[in-house]
């Protein structure tokens, strides 16, 4: 009997959160993206999931200790949440105050003393998306102006000397 491949059940196959169903450009192949991990249309149905089960073996068992508040680097969360933070607000305001507003939150977060699900991962996806948006509607330069900061910096430098 033949393998089943993924076009054999394409119309069958998932199309929700972390999957997407496209023509690859170059080999006008359909593809099938889980978790972006990439599948051509004539991938094996067993490999397909064989590599899809490993994956949730390594990443699934993070998530679930991610679930239980255990396992999580909560330093370095809290420091992709500052710098996000940070963005935002020079995305808004051209500026960065200190100490941010958000600093009793951030240091919650870097003790561990909040749910990482119910409380943190929302508003970090929350924030990233924002940010993210933002970016693409600032007016800010691609580049910053290497130049004048190194200038700046010597500047100030030479005023502490």
């Amino acid at each position: 009997m033949r393998t089943k491949k993924l076009k054999d059940i394409w119309d069958k196959l998932p199309d929700i959160e972390h999957t997407r169903k496209y023509i690859d450009e170059k080999s006008g192949l359909r593809m099938y993206e889980v978790i972006g991990k990439k599948f051509q249309e004539t991938a094996g149905v067993e490999y397909v999931l064989d590599i899809l089960k490993k994956t949730e073996e390594i990443y699934g068992k993070r998530a679930r200790l991610a679930a239980e508040n255990v396992g999580i680097d909560h330093k370095a969360v809290s420091h992709a949440l500052r710098a996000a933070y940070q963005v935002r607000e020079l995305l808004t305001t051209n500026t960065i105050v200190f100490p941010l507003k958000q600093a009793e939150f951030l240091k919650e977060v870097k003790l561990g003393k909040l749910n990482y699900i119910a409380e943190v991962a929302p508003k970090l996806e929350a924030l990233m998306d924002e940010v993210e948006i933002l970016s693409q509607n600032s007016t800010l330069p691609e580049k910053a102006d290497v130049e004048f900061w190194n200038g700046f910096i010597i500047a100030a430098m030479e005023g502490w000397i």
